[in-house]
């Protein structure tokens, strides 16, 4: 889901939103058949294809799409010059649409994202973007190939004061934190702390910043064995982002975040095919052989499932510059390696349905699909414990949760 979608209760126009959830079979064969779209060339194919959807399979595309964030991607990359020109004109009319929104939001957040760094700077904060902020500011990239929903923003512990100082300073207000165990600081500037639209990308959407001073993403069930901020600072360098001073992660610790954050996602059943292009890329990018990178990162049994997966989804497109894990197999408990090899690339991968308003958040369904105590989401979490010990522990973590949650 558009990550900006969970994080206010308000209603979007109801023109902009389509009121009827993708049936889950029909979400599992749109998600296998628009990632296929990105892993290599289906053009005829893919032309023959739509041509005969009828109007709710459209808009159930329509919706995956926005889902997985991929509507730039349509537009922008070259792969698709001539295929997304011949897709059903009200599809092709929409995917235009949600280029031009994109490219506005992205510009808008690098303004803002230069004016933070610039801000900080002045205070004497070392600060580090990540993920996004750095995929979309890299030499030789295209910035509005992907959608954005926040900046996020790492700084030293010692500096979080003078940071909010300097937030607080360009405007923005500090949000009392939704979690029960926050990972970061929120900022939004009055007058944009409201969804707009949940149809896809919009300028107008909330742009926060997240200001961190740990990178912990306190995987599935709460399993806290996931930091990776002594990884990001040990390898830093510096440098600048849209011309202001920054610290830059290495090649590998960016890799690593970003295959980390996938791999919570998949967890949760909201992970997004945006995000697996972005780990593809930077393991593709990333200096020296990626197999060997993924040998010396912290954490290898989380980052294992995004990487794999990764390299099933897009091994057409990316080929051998993907990392080939098979030698490190041996580390990974059994049941996840068969899993991570034969599990169909959709939602039983733990990519999301199109579930993303908050409404669809917090039904029944919504919830068992981020909970239920599946075999490779175990052996995620607690490794090799033997299963029946694993599932207790995950119900007594499940249960805890949810007696916190009604007090």
């Amino acid at each position: 889901m558009p990550p900006e979608a969970r994080r206010s209760h308000a209603t979007a126009d109801p023109e902009t939103v389509e009121p009827a959830r993708v049936p889950g079979r029909l979400a599992d064969d749109l998600i296998r058949e628009i990632g296929s779209w990105i892993d290599r060339d289906r053009h005829e194919h893919v032309v023959a294809l739509t041509a005969a959807w009828d109007p709710p399979t459209l808009s159930a595309a329509r919706r995956m799409i926005a889902a997985h964030g991929l509507a730039p991607l349509l537009a922008r990359d070259p792969a698709f010059a001539t295929l997304t020109p011949a897709l059903p004109e009200e599809l092709r009319a929409w995917i235009a649409l949600q280029e031009e929104r994109n490219r506005t939001r992205i510009d808008r957040l690098h303004g803002e994202l230069a004016g933070a760094l610039r801000a900080l700077s002045a205070m004497g904060v070392a600060a580090m973007p990540l993920k996004g902020s750095i995929l979309s500011t890299r030499v030789g990239g295209d910035r509005h190939r992907r959608p954005m929903a926040d900046l996020d923003i790492l700084v030293h512990s010692d500096d979080l004061d003078a940071a909010r100082g300097a937030l607080v300073g360009l405007g923005y207000r500090r949000q009392m934190a939704a979690n029960r165990r926050p990972t970061h600081d929120t900022f939004l500037r009055p007058g944009n702390d409201e969804v707009v639209s949940f149809d896809g990308e919009h300028p107008d959407n909330p742009r926060p910043i997240e200001l961190h001073v740990e990178v912990k993403r306190h995987l599935w069930a709460w399993v806290d064995d996931d930091d990776l901020t002594a990884f990001l600072w040990s390898g830093a360098r510096e440098g600048t982002v849209l011309g202001e001073p920054a610290l830059l992660p290495s090649d590998r610790a960016l890799l690593a975040h970003l295959a980390i954050h996938a791999t919570s996602d998949l967890l949760g059943s909201r992970g997004r095919l945006v995000q697996w292009l972005d780990v593809a890329e930077a393991a593709a990018d990333a200096d020296g052989d990626a197999s060997d990178a993924w040998a010396a990162m912290p954490h290898p049994r989380l980052l294992y499932p995004a990487l794999r997966l990764v390299a099933r989804r897009f091994a057409g497109r990316f080929g051998d510059r993907l990392p080939d894990l098979a030698s490190h197999e041996a580390l990974m408990p059994e049941s996840l390696v068969r899993w991570a090899a034969a599990v169909p690339l959709d939602t039983r991968a733990g990519l999301q349905s199109g579930r993303f308003r908050p409404a669809d958040m917090s039904t029944r369904p919504a919830r068992w699909e981020r909970w239920a105590p599946a075999t490779w989401r175990l052996a995620v979490a607690y490794g090799s414990l033997p299963r029946p010990l694993a599932f207790t522990r995950h119900v007594v973590r499940v249960a805890r949760a949810a007696r916190q949650r009604l007090r």
